[in-house]
């Protein structure tokens, strides 16, 4: 109990990261298992409101999209099923293309650069922050609207 509890007070863990810890410094499933109830009980573990916040903080402060968002919270070992849900909770179409449209708008402050190959530049950008190909698209296209609009 004493290592999982050092664990959580550098920062919150999901019941996977604890388990495959204490399993790494020689505990048995039967003991990780024990001492994960007793935190869950004490209310010190859970999954479900950690993995929806750090889902919304994904997407709000890092501006990330669906998939990358889905990647990272699996690799913090929560259940398949819980980072589904939380990804679509916080992944309805029209947010998805706001937060697409915000990321570009602090990375490309002064405007797509020109061309194909700055149009792919932007295009990879967002692919990476885990955007689907259609937002980037509709991203970019709405991005280089309001820059013409800008111009008039």
């Amino acid at each position: 109990m004493a290592a999982a509890l050092h664990m959580l007070s550098r920062r919150a863990l999901s019941e996977g990261e604890i388990r495959f810890r204490l399993k790494a410094k020689g505990y048995s499933e039967a003991e990780a298992e024990s001492v994960l109830g007793r935190l869950r009980g004490l209310g010190l573990v859970d999954d479900g409101t950690l993995c929806a916040d750090l889902a919304r903080a994904y997407r709000d402060v890092r501006m990330c999209g669906p998939v990358r968002i889905a990647g990272a919270l699996l690799s913090r070992r929560f259940p398949r099923d819980l980072v589904e849900e939380s990804v679509r909770a916080v992944s309805r179409p029209g947010e998805e293309l706001a937060a697409a449209a915000a990321a570009l708008g602090k990375k490309f402050r002064d405007g797509i650069p020109g061309g194909r190959e700055g149009a792919a530049r932007v295009f990879r950008f967002l692919a990476r922050r885990g955007f689907s190909p259609e937002t980037c698209r509709q991203a970019i296209r709405r991005l280089s609207r309001d820059i013409e609009e800008g111009e008039e």
